[in-house]
């Protein structure tokens, strides 16, 4: 049992913080400020950031403390201080779901339905497919006014790992593709991307001497041979690491690339257009158009994983709401990540121009070692630059990887570090358009730069250098 297991069994509840301390201790704690509160930093506009709040205002006690680990069921509650009028209404936001909470008779004490850390706050019937970290944050509405606290990350901790690697970068990892020529992009990859009769190298359209791949898929593609599902792709598959079996446990590495999309707004075959995606109907058609993908990480089998996103990271362009704006790329959670309080990153089109992407991976199964970072550049700088992401965080824990020996769940124990993908068993990038069948008549996208490496430094496409 860990500390904040014993302090929910000696009290019932954790106090996350007290009146005096230090402002950058209270961003952290679980007490209550006003909603209007400025933001900790300015990352980049592209960010897109939760504003985290910053100065001592109501106290709470909050029974998830942040930072610390949680097994089975534990309480949802939040305790308001002697004093603090009666609020109106208390919730809990768990990732991207909120919970009510009632009062408990004449108290103070607020309580909402107890949360089940085994099971993904997706699908609450469903067993978690790994330990994973979400972000918590409470709302009291009291005389009107809203009061939140900062958002904070706790941590599932149902399975055990045993020792994991720590492998760092690998040489071997090394890859680039090679735009120099036609033959030598396509020999730069492990198979004949899907597709490929899309493609075509072009001169950059906006920097002088680099080479890129224009891509311009026609909803037809469906029906030919070489594609693997009935949604249209175009996919450029980096070949498999270490003698073909994919990354391993305790990996790091970086991966660049960059992507154009043109200024015309349009699907209507031969524009050379990229069209602002329709609202999806979740019950029915998705939408989307994606244009990256980390592949994996998966259970040996698809049969063996739950339902959601079997990659580590897709970058993608989708609408499920009205509110959702257009024109943007999002990074969604994937299955085994499902605390995210919101998409990872999202950032704009930049139509027209160049966008440089850059993205760190740490490769384990265990939340507590895996990371990722992003970095991106759409010309207001020379050189890409770290995106702030939940917290505050440049570098994010997250589960990245996938063990070998898995069924739905993570083995009791996990020593061999060996991590694989279902179907192919290894990891991989691809530069694609992967996108919903009949929902557009043709995608154009060019792509340049794609290569793997130790240092953002190494695989910076350095479109504005």
């Amino acid at each position: 049992m860990d500390d904040g297991e014993a302090g929910l069994t000696r009290r019932g509840l954790l106090r996350t913080a007290g009146w005096g301390l230090p402002l950058a201790a209270a961003a952290t704690a679980g007490l209550l400020v006003p909603s209007t509160a400025r933001a900790l930093q300015s990352p980049p506009a592209y960010a897109n950031p939760r504003p985290l709040r910053n100065d001592l205002g109501l106290m709470a006690t909050l029974s998830l403390q942040p930072g610390q680990t949680y097994k089975g069921t534990v309480p949802i509650t939040v305790q308001f201080d002697p004093g603090v009028p009666t609020p109106s209404s208390v919730t809990m936001t768990l990732g991207r779901f909120t919970r009510q909470l009632k009062r408990v008779g004449t108290t103070s004490l607020w309580s909402g339905d107890p949360w089940d850390t085994t099971k993904r706050l997706a699908a609450t019937d469903t067993a978690s497919p790994s330990n994973f970290c979400a972000w918590v944050r409470a709302d009291a509405v009291i005389g009107g006014i809203k009061y939140s606290s900062a958002s904070f990350s706790v941590y599932t901790g149902n399975y055990s790992y045993g020792s994991l690697a720590a492998k760092g970068w690998v040489d071997s990892s090394a890859w680039a593709a090679d735009y120099s020529s036609w033959n030598a992009w396509l020999g730069s990859f492990a198979a004949t991307p899907y597709g490929v009769k899309y493609a075509k190298l072009v001169d950059d359209p906006a920097r002088r001497g680099r080479k890129a791949i224009k891509v311009a898929v026609p909803d037809s593609a469906r029906f030919d041979s070489d594609q693997p599902t009935n949604s249209p792709r175009f996919q450029a598959q980096q070949p498999a690491m270490e003698s073909g079996t994919g990354f391993f446990e305790g990996q790091e590495f970086y991966v660049g690339f960059s992507v154009y999309v043109p200024k015309v707004d349009s699907s209507a075959a031969g524009s050379g257009g990229f069209p602002s995606v329709r609202l999806s109907d979740p019950n029915d058609t998705n939408l989307h158009i994606a244009i990256f993908q980390m592949y994996g990480p998966q259970a040996t089998s698809p049969t063996q994983y739950p339902s959601g996103r079997g990659a580590i990271t897709i970058i993608d362009a989708n609408r499920t709401a009205d509110s959702d704006p257009i024109d943007r790329f999002h990074i969604e959670a994937n299955q085994l990540n499902g605390g995210d309080p919101r998409s990872l990153v999202d950032f704009g089109y930049n139509r027209g121009a160049w966008t440089d992407i850059v993205l760190g991976f740490r490769m384990s199964a265990d939340v507590r070692k895996g990371w990722i970072e992003v970095y991106l550049n759409q010309g207001g700088y020379s050189s890409v630059q770290p995106v702030t992401l939940f917290g505050g965080l440049t570098r994010l824990p997250r589960v990245s990887a996938w063990p070998d020996t898995s069924t739905p769940a993570v083995p009791a124990s996990y020593v061999d570090g060996k991590l694989v993908t279902g179907g192919s068993r290894r990891h991989r990038t691809d530069m694609q358009i992967y996108r919903s069948p009949t929902a557009y008549d043709e995608v154009t996208l060019l792509h340049t730069a794609h290569r793997v490496g130790p240092s953002p430094e190494a695989v910076d496409p350095k479109s504005y250098a």
